[in-house]
This record gives structure tokens, sequence and C-alpha cells, in this order.
């Protein structure tokens, strides 16, 4: 049977069994838009991070991933 034919067959029993949420459902929209403003928010923090890190070296550094000089042309 599925849920909707046990809660129909249940009747006037459901009401006094039924599971009720811990707050109304505004605040589960309110806590969600909390939780993904604070990931946003450490993902902010970390911006430009890989270009504090990486050694300081030329634009034009052909040693880096290139196999040719700087402005042939690839």
């Amino acid at each position: 049977m599925t849920s909707a034919a046990l809660i129909l067959a249940e009747g006037e029993h459901h009401s006094e069994h039924a599971m009720t949420l811990p707050f109304a459902d505004f605040w589960f929209g309110v806590i969600a838009l909390a939780a993904f403003m604070l990931l946003l928010a450490i993902t902010f923090a970390f911006r430009n991070t890989a270009a504090k890190l990486a050694p300081a070296q030329g634009a034009n550094d052909a040693s880096h991933g290139s196999h040719s000089a700087p402005g042939s042309g690839h």
C-alpha cells in the first residue's frame, strides 16, 4: 500500500500520530539562506589565494608549462 492509502485507511486516527515540524516552514528557508550565505563568505575569504601562494615568476616565463620561447606564437 502506498503511504496515501495508509493515511486514508487510518482515517481519524492519523491526526493523533501526525508528525509536526519543529518550527514554521518559513524558518527552513531562512536557515538554508543563512547557511548558503555562510558558505559564500567562507569561499569569498579564500579568493585570490592561489595567486598569493604561487611563486614569484613573470607572466611570460617559458619554464612554466610551455615548450617554446615566450612570444613564439604557438
